[in-house]
């Protein structure tokens, strides 16, 4: 049996390495274009831009030298440079079910993370290759606070390639984070394998592997013309590590009760157990199940698959009325929800080295895209940053080259002259000489009277110098990075104008910057979902505050012995994490140390009103130390006076004291009473006023409504009377008509019967 069950374990990791690997070779084959991309615009931006054979053909055939203008390279550093100073604001919102003091700490600790030294230099790496290489990807992970600690600390990790992370071909969320499957491949030499897994799984995993198992598996991952690009598992030299993450969705049904409260089964299985006891309590009968509504007619029947396991198949007098802090409630609808489960497996070959449940429902790989589009047939273009300055950046780089060329073959002489006038051995080595540095060069006379003359030295054709003008221009054009932008100096006479023109020249990589930004906030959705479970346990963690600076606060701390009250509780509660709108964080200081520095332009004696604002302001990592001593010159009445916007106290009065400030405030308290009373008086009469008005309105609505009445019973009986002296006119001429025709009957009858008797016939 034991045998048994490592035989079936054996079978399901296997399974699901199998898995793993067809989702990084799917992946890989529908990105392919978009991974040989990133890699050549990489080797080309930042790397030689000449290949080996075209640098060995130029010097070959032509004799010249392949010569390099990168500007391109020049530009990234100054893209990367902004991108580092243009941290986004992001703001923690809470939703429900946590305190204002326990939202302020989830927001100092979220924000703590994503803008910690190390989350920005990751920050820094993902948008540099995204920039260059048309995309790139980062993911976050967890790790002990230190070696001899068993608390872990979301982190953020960056790849140093990128394109060895996979992400699920199906997945709408614009950085991916919503893939049911998703990893990353890193290799590892056998050597460190053994090390760390031991040389007895490494003799396991063979030295050759194919990606998938069979010729049909590889025949769905691999595309026949993509067959030379197969990537290799496993061999002499190493292994692929095959960090893959995997999507479990579990389906849960919620409730939604009359209070307004949303819960879940079990919860609702929790209050149905509650309210047994209160049934004897009270007696009311509120809820019935087969019409969830019984006094709003409106409401549809309440169907029975709908029900919670505990209340199907019951009998309706026997069912019980659900109770919610002590007031009854009923079932008004509910719906299906999905639960995604994340769960983490570290492959070699067919083994799983680890396995474990990632604390988000989001997939912690994310895709960082710099500007994509998609094709016809829907797939995903990535679109470097400098994809269309290629052409552009070769033209230079062959100006420069035939410019090195025509002064590589430029001659040296400098004069031109017949071989007598330097016919003798010591005309030789002077003329010879270019060192020669002597006031007289002498030269023989030749019999013909010849002298040497000088040589016009050729020059570079101005043509080529206007040609790499052009070609240097377009490169601005392309990518709107103008030298003013990068620093160089230009044709603004002022601060403003300088930095409208820098306002101008970011909406050409606003595009980028937006991309780079859904990013961050895509890291901070995941961030959000991570700290509850992570931070599952009393700790101490050191957190940034704006005013006092950095301060150890005590989270998920157990007030009572029991643990039914827990103080700053960061487990509760539900939270989004979203970008603000408008400049960024750095972005609106330097905009508000421009406005401080224009108003100290204009009047220099104010700096001691705003000497802390200016501090605060300043491009610095920690000015708490600067702001507090700064404030020292700020005088107290001005600081309140920005808090409030008026002056404590003024025209040269003195402040009162506490005692008189008590009063005041008293008396405050005592006329906001009275004028509340007094307002509470008002809207009694008004209610007194409109009361009688209502009551007016409805009594001459009344006598309107029996008016009508009276009308339409008028109008009935109109129409009876009417009725009545039609019928008997109607039967008086009936009557008539019907004497007439008696009448008619009786001559006729005697007429016959006297013609009978005077003995006529017919005829």
């Amino acid at each position: 049996m034991a045998k048994d069950a490592v035989k079936k374990g054996y079978t399901e990791n296997k399974r699901i390495a199998h898995q793993a690997r067809m989702a990084c070779e799917k992946w890989r084959t529908y990105f392919k274009t978009n991974i040989d991309n990133y890699h050549f615009m990489h080797g080309f931006v930042l790397g030689r831009q000449w290949t080996e054979e075209d640098e060995s053909q130029m010097l070959k055939t032509y004799s010249k030298n392949a010569m390099v203008a990168n500007h391109l390279s020049a530009m990234s550093n100054g893209m990367s440079g902004e991108q580092q100073q243009n941290t986004p604001q992001l703001e923690v919102v809470p939703l429900s079910d946590c305190t204002e003091q326990e939202a302020e700490i989830r927001e100092l600790l979220t924000k703590d993370i994503m803008f910690s030294t190390k989350a920005k230099s990751v920050c820094q790496i993902y948008a540099t290759q995204a920039q260059v290489g048309g995309y790139s990807a980062y993911y976050l992970d967890t790790e002990y606070s230190h070696p001899k600690s068993f608390d872990l600390d979301p982190v953020y990790r960056n790849f140093k390639d990128p394109t060895r992370s996979y992400f699920d071909m199906s997945a709408e969320h614009p950085n991916k984070i919503d893939s049911i499957e998703s990893g990353y491949i890193s290799r590892m030499t056998r050597s460190k394998f053994r090390a760390v897994y031991g040389k007895e799984l490494e003799n396991k995993i063979m030295k050759t592997m194919s990606p998938t198992a069979s010729k049909e598996e590889i025949a769905l991952a691999i595309q026949p013309n993509h067959g030379e690009d197969v990537f290799n598992w496993a061999d002499a030299d190493g292994i692929t590590i095959n960090d893959y993450y995997k999507v479990k969705i579990k389906k849960y049904k919620i409730y939604k009760l009359s209070s307004g409260d949303v819960v879940t089964e079990d919860e609702l299985h929790d209050l149905i157990e509650s309210s047994k006891f209160q049934q004897n309590i009270y007696d009311a009968e509120v809820v019935d199940y087969d019409n969830s509504v019984i006094d709003d007619e409106t409401s549809e029947p309440f169907a029975e698959e709908d029900l919670p396991e505990d209340l199907k198949d019951s009998e309706p007098d026997n069912r019980v009325t659900i109770f919610q802090n002590g007031e009854p409630v009923r079932i008004e609808d509910s719906k299906w929800e999905e639960e995604r489960i994340v769960m983490r497996y570290k492959i070699a070959g067919d083994f799983i080295l680890e396995q474990e449940e990632f604390p988000s429902s989001f997939s912690p790989v994310i895709f960082v895209d710099q500007n994509s589009y998609y094709d016809k047939n829907g797939k995903q273009i990535t679109k470097s940053f400098f994809n269309d300055c290629v052409d552009t950046q070769k033209y230079i780089n062959y100006l420069r080259t035939q410019s090195a060329y025509i002064l590589k073959i430029t001659r040296y002489d400098q004069y031109m002259g017949s071989k007598k006038n330097v016919q003798s051995l010591d005309s030789q080595r002077a003329w010879g000489d270019p060192t020669n540095t002597k006031g007289l060069l002498t030269y023989d006379e030749s019999p013909n009277g010849n002298k040497p003359e000088p040589l016009i030295r050729p020059e570079l054709s101005q043509s080529l110098f206007t040609q790499y003008e052009l070609a240097v221009e377009d490169l601005y054009r392309t990518t709107g990075l103008y030298p003013t932008r990068m620093g160089a100096d230009g044709n603004e006479t002022s601060g403003v104008a300088v930095r409208e023109r820098t306002k101008q020249g970011n909406y050409a990589t606003q595009p980028f910057r937006t991309n780079i930004n859904l990013a961050i906030e895509a890291g901070g959705q995941v961030l959000n979902e991570m700290i509850p479970r992570v931070y599952d346990s009393e700790r101490v963690v050191a957190l940034m505050k704006p005013d006092t600076g950095m301060e150890n606060v005590t989270i998920n701390r157990q007030a009572d012995e029991y643990g039914m009250q827990v103080e700053n509780d960061i487990r509760k509660g539900t939270y989004k994490v979203s970008l603000k709108p408008g400049p960024s964080y750095e972005g609106q200081k330097q905009e508000a140390l421009y406005s401080l520095q224009d108003v100290l332009q204009a009047d220099p004696t104010s700096f001691n009103l705003i000497a802390d604002l200016y501090a605060e302001n300043l491009p610095l990592m920690n000015t708490i130390e600067i702001k507090n001593r700064l404030k020292t010159r700020v005088p107290k009445e001005i600081i309140e006076a920005g808090k409030t916007g008026r002056m404590p106290y003024e025209n040269g009065q003195d402040a009162p004291d506490p005692a008189q400030q008590e009063m005041m405030i008293q008396q405050q308290q005592m006329q906001m009473q009275q004028q509340l009373k007094e307002k509470e008086l008002q809207l009694k009469e008004m209610e007194i006023e409109l009361k009688k008005q209502e009551i007016a309105m409805e009594a001459q609505f009344r006598i309107q409504e029996l008016e009508t009445e009276r009308m339409q019973a008028a109008g009935e009986l109109k129409e009876q009377e009417l009725r009545y002296m039609a019928e008997s006119e109607r039967t008086a001429s009936n009557e008539q008509i019907a004497s007439t025709d008696n009448l008619i009957k009786l001559l006729t009858h005697k007429m016959t019967t006297e013609s009978k008797q005077n003995g006529y016939t017919k005829e």
